[in-house]
């Protein structure tokens, strides 16, 4: 081994320049596949971690206080956030704050760091009447900056009694607040229904406003064991007289799984950069092998053996895996403050701050030694055999070039060919293998691409692919009367008309299913199917039968025809009524009926429902009446095909316009793509590996085959027949990329965009458009041409006599 240290040291001082290129080539692919892995984990965890710091599980809402509210035994904490009845101007946003998404807040100073999360600026002086903080939301939709100040309206008792008709806006009671601080809240990330905009005040507000306005009690709560106090917190809040509660936990989890895509898109970017960079150093680290044949020749003839050679490589390989590794975590370091980044990075406690992941750290700086040390053990032993046995025999033309010399293709054409597909003779071959395998793999990813984009573009803007074969939806926006105008006119017109193809009933509720706690959507078909949409199996038409979104399937252990146990509570009593129903398909739910998020909820018959909270007794027909009392219903409708039927629709959502429910797209697949567009982002790492390894090809093929071209520039070509050589070279292996890559890539999309839509519960529509695939395959064989330009122009501009005596 001291002879194997001496040469390596020699080495080292001779060829430190290749090895350093080496290795800062391995710090660039580790230091990019350690920032993707180690984003994709603080990704994944940056919203647990808020939750823990500033969660609550519900919110309940009451017109009058609750101070009885902290004594429920499974109450851990209650932060109350109370807040006179509003309406905001703001003169100088860039549009008006929406009156129905907004609310202002006077939370105690001890629970609103509990609460909020502060982003930038500072927080308010509680001494102040007229400082505020306002919410992210704000700032990203209305422009509202630091120092921005928003006017805020307090009707009092009698200006709400006499309605807006009688009293004038000039007469309603207001104060300008000033924006201190930005903030963030558990409630305020985006899962699908909509944006919350809020201003948390100070004390001094509260006792400069409270006693003239009309106040509304908020209660955010915060449960011993979580979800599992649910159903008995709800049946002691029952009794106290508030509207309700809000399950801030579901919304949570739609939060989580709105993030959880970017964290899944960026662990597969990091798993695609390790592919595509071990072949770029695989590459690499073989062409090390070749720099020092002939010092090679001399070690052996001095008595080196096979073993040693393989030694000798192995270490080299070592020290720059190595000096890689730590220039890979360096790299990783000073990418981390950019990351994450969308909905995610508002989650983080520090965004922006140097952030060094332990165990992406360790694992990623081993494996990086180790990958740089694999990839160098085929090349150590090949070329130490090569030293021992003389010049490998030379290959056998392939059958492709036989048969395009067989259809008497020019010389030029033939030899490109040959130059594409085989990969020389000597102790110096070229490259071909990782060439072809580079460009399959670039137009295999740029396909896969455009299957997967095209079907995402189709998910997004086909609303029946994502829970919402309605074209309306007619839903009580909380005044009284509200269920009676849905219910009666409006219900009533749209069973009148013929234009109207289907009408469904749909109310939301709470259950359990397994001892799992899930969002039901109840549904009543008056006319035509349900309007579910079905991912598998069929609609619900049994009074036990149940449908189930594939993440809620997932999370209770349930399968397609089996029984699952669902428990509601009795509309009576409270007391809980349990049943046994079976489980006919999957289903997709929209984001606007609050169910958890895509792949989240449940769907069964209303008068399902009813039959189980009511089972056979005495007192069953006041149950069912109670229980129907207790269902607030929105209407779905879809029009038939046509323009009578567009028509039609459109006088009802005219007509009724203030119970129009806005269609809402799914957080989930928008934040996919909002932040960092995945897939384009995948295909154009490959297309630069694939162009990279082209660009490798034709400068190693013009170099090593110098002799070659010598030859044929004194057998008589000229130099655009040489510069025709290097072009078809590049020409033929875009097409073997093209022949193999397009069908590869086509059906690569398709398994993946499947695995992605069926993991998020939606219809599982694959996309696949021609001319985008053409485009791509026209494109590549361009991008080749132009690849091949300046290779060409070298080979063609060298003198035979130069090639000839450089061999």
């Amino acid at each position: 081994m001291r002879a194997v240290a001496m040469v390596l040291h020699v080495r080292l001082r001779q060829q430190w320049k290749s090895w350093l290129a080496l290795a800062a080539l391995v710090a660039l692919v580790g230091g990019l596949v350690m920032a993707a892995a180690a984003t994709g984990r603080r990704t994944a965890a940056v919203f647990p971690d808020f939750v823990a710091r500033h969660g609550y599980d519900a919110i309940v809402y009451s017109g009058h206080p609750l101070p009885a509210l902290a004594r429920i035994p499974q109450v851990a904490l209650v932060t109350p956030a109370p807040g006179p009845f509003n309406l905001a101007r703001c003169p100088s946003c860039r549009k008006p704050i929406d009156a129905g998404s907004f609310g202002v807040f006077e939370v105690p100073p001890a629970g609103l760091s509990r609460l909020v999360e502060l982003r930038s600026g500072r927080m308010p002086d509680q001494a102040d009447p007229d400082e505020a903080l306002a919410s992210y939301t704000l700032a990203r939709d209305n422009g509202v900056r630091l120092g921005s100040v928003i006017q805020v309206l307090t009707p009092t008792p009698e200006q709400l009694r006499l309605g807006p008709a009688k009293v004038k806006l000039s007469a309603v009671p207001r104060r300008s607040l000033r924006v201190v601080g930005l903030v963030v809240a558990e409630n305020e990330f985006a899962y699908g229904i909509g944006a919350r905009y809020d201003l948390f005040l100070t004390k001094a507000y509260a006792a400069a406003v409270n006693h003239r306005a009309v106040m509304g009690w908020v209660y955010y709560v915060r449960l011993r064991h979580g979800a599992a106090d649910l159903p008995a917190f709800d049946s002691r809040l029952r009794p106290m007289g508030s509207f309700g509660a809000d399950d801030l936990d579901i919304d949570a989890a739609a939060v989580q799984r709105a993030i959880r895509p970017q964290a899944v898109g960026w662990w597969v970017l990091a798993g695609l950069a390790a592919l595509a960079g071990l072949a770029v150093i695989g590459q690499a680290a073989a062409r090390q092998f070749v720099t020092g044949q002939d010092d090679r020749q001399a070690l052996s003839a001095l008595g080196l053996r096979v073993r040693q050679f393989v030694a000798l490589g192995l270490a080299r390989a070592a020290i720059t895996g190595a000096a890689g590794a730590a220039g890979a975590v360096a790299l990783a370091t000073l990418l981390s403050p950019l990351t994450p980044v969308g909905e995610a990075r508002l989650a983080v406690s520090s965004a922006g701050a140097v952030v060094i992941d332990p165990l992406v750290t360790v694992i990623g700086a081993l494996a990086t030694v180790a990958a740089v040390v694999a990839l160098s053990v085929w090349p150590a032993v090949r070329h130490a055999r090569l030293l021992r046995g003389g010049l490998p025999r030379r290959a056998a033309p392939v059958a492709l070039v036989r048969a395009v010399a067989g259809i008497g293709a020019p010389p030029s054409v033939l030899i490109g060919v040959r130059y594409a597909l085989e990969r020389g003779r000597g102790r110096q071959p070229v490259p071909v293998g990782t060439a072809l395998l580079g460009m399959v793999l670039a137009v295999a990813a740029l396909c896969a691409t455009a299957v997967f984009g095209a079907s995402l573009t189709r998910l997004i803007s086909s609303p029946a692919l994502y829970g919402a074969p309605f074209q309306a939806d007619f839903t009580n926006p909380g005044a009284e009367s509200g269920s009676v105008v849905l219910t009666g006119p409006l219900l009533t017109s749209l069973r009148q008309d013929p234009a109207i193809q289907q009408i469904t009933l749909a109310a939301i509720a709470e259950i359990d299913v397994n001892h799992h706690h899930v969002r039901l959507l109840a549904v009543d078909a008056i006319r035509g199917p349900a309007l579910i949409s079905v991912v598998d199996g069929r609609l619900p038409a049994g009074d036990r039968d149940i449908v189930l979104g594939a993440a809620t399937m997932r999370s209770i252990g349930a399968r397609s025809g089996g029984l699952v146990r669902v428990t509601v509570p009795d509309p009576v009593t409270g007391a809980a009524h349990a049943a046994q129903f079976r489980v006919i398909g999957r289903a997709s739910f929209p984001p606007s009926f609050g169910s958890g998020g895509l792949g989240n909820g449940a769907a069964m018959t209303v008068s399902a429902l009813t039959d189980v909270q009511c089972p056979p007794g005495d007192g069953q027909p006041a149950c069912q009446r109670k229980a129907q009392q207790g269902i607030i219903y929105s209407v779905l409708a879809r029009s038939a095909p046509g323009p009578a039927g567009a028509a039609a629709l459109a006088r009802y959502t005219s007509r009724y316009r203030s119970y129009v429910a806005p269609p809402e797209e799914p957080a989930e697949l928008v934040n996919f793509g909002e932040s960092v567009d995945f897939p384009l982002l995948f295909g154009g790492m490959l297309v630069l590996f694939g162009a990279a390894t082209m660009v490798h090809l034709l400068l190693v093929s013009v170099t090593r085959r110098r002799a070659e071209a010598g030859l044929l520039k004194v057998l008589g070509f000229v130099r655009y027949q040489v510069a025709a050589v290097v072009s078809w070279q590049a020409t033929a292996v875009a097409l073997v990329g093209i022949a193999a890559g397009v069908p590869l890539g086509v059906a690569a999309g398709k398994i993946a965009w499947r695995v992605f839509a069926t993991n998020f519960g939606v219809v599982p529509l694959t996309v696949v458009e021609a001319l985008p695939v053409a485009a791509i395959a026209f494109g590549v064989l361009a991008a080749a041409n132009a690849l091949a330009f300046l290779p060409a122009l070298l080979a063609a501009r060298a003198h035979p006599a130069q090639l000839l005596r450089a061999e």
